[in-house]
């Protein structure tokens, strides 16, 4: 999906470590913001456009929305749907691409954590019009990326990571830093991550990926040229944006 800007390791080689650093406290904060958000819209049926190993699909199912998830990584929505059936919940997870997967006609569409950073504008605009035809008249669309305005160099310095985490038996090491070209809007991170299983020498992995971000004023440009109307735009937990200061847009928009 995004061989021009790259994909994190999780996505490529590790998919069995993808909730490790994936899942943390702001997951459930997100995920109550967005059924908040489908409640005051009275959405009932949700296509996840870009589900993952299925947090927000699981989240919104068991408080009863009807709820089909899809990414266009086979590996992680093999996750999902195993824990789908550890947990005994019925729902359903399809291999797909946002920029094309025409599932049929929801209520609305989401695209959370970034998701819509790894295409580049042009093929983000494929993907809005995709999203356009999978939505009934009316529905709305629920994504978040990265706020450009708010990206000072201490903001990206901030961004810096070293972290330890045990999955299983395996122990790992995660570092990571990031950059970011005002220019072209694109943010690129260095990722090095050392692997040890059990007694097993330890396997080291480098990569980098660039996330493209934008500002409040060109999502909404690029909403209004593709059939849609920015309804309002939040901060990433909820709260009043502010152009220059807050980090994440959560962006919601109607079909035109």
């Amino acid at each position: 999906m995004a061989d021009e800007l790259g994909l994190p390791l999780e996505y490529q080689k590790l998919p069995e470590y993808f909730d490790a650093h994936n899942t943390n406290d702001n997951t459930e904060v997100i995920n109550r913001i967005i059924e908040k958000i489908l409640r005051e819209h009275k959405v009932e049926i949700v296509l996840d456009l870009t589900c993952g190993t299925g947090s927000q699909v699981f989240h919104l199912k068991k408080r009863g929305y009807k709820v089909i998830g899809a990414d266009f990584s086979p590996a992680l929505l093999d996750i999902a749907r195993k824990k789908a059936l550890k947990e005994k919940i019925d729902v359903r997870f399809i291999d797909g691409d946002m920029r094309t997967l025409k599932v049929g006609h929801f209520d609305a569409v989401i695209t959370i954590f970034n998701a819509v950073g790894h295409l580049t504008k042009p093929d983000f605009e494929i993907a809005m019009k995709n999203i356009h035809v999978n939505l009934k008249d009316g529905g709305i669309y629920v994504f978040d990326i990265f706020n450009l305005e708010a990206m000072t160099d201490s903001v990206v310095n901030d961004f810096a990571m070293d972290v330890r985490s045990t999955v299983d038996d395996a122990q790992i090491h995660a570092v990571q830093t990031s950059s970011l070209d005002r220019e072209t809007g694109r943010l690129t991170s260095y990722d090095h991550l050392t692997i040890q299983k059990g007694s097993e020498p330890p396997k080291e992995y480098k990569s980098n990926f660039s996330l493209q971000v934008y500002t409040a004023k060109e999502l909404r440009e690029m909403l209004a040229r593709n059939g849609f109307e920015t309804v309002y735009q939040y901060g990433f937990d909820g709260e009043k944006f502010v152009e220059d200061k807050t980090l994440s847009i959560l962006t919601v928009a109607r079909k035109q």
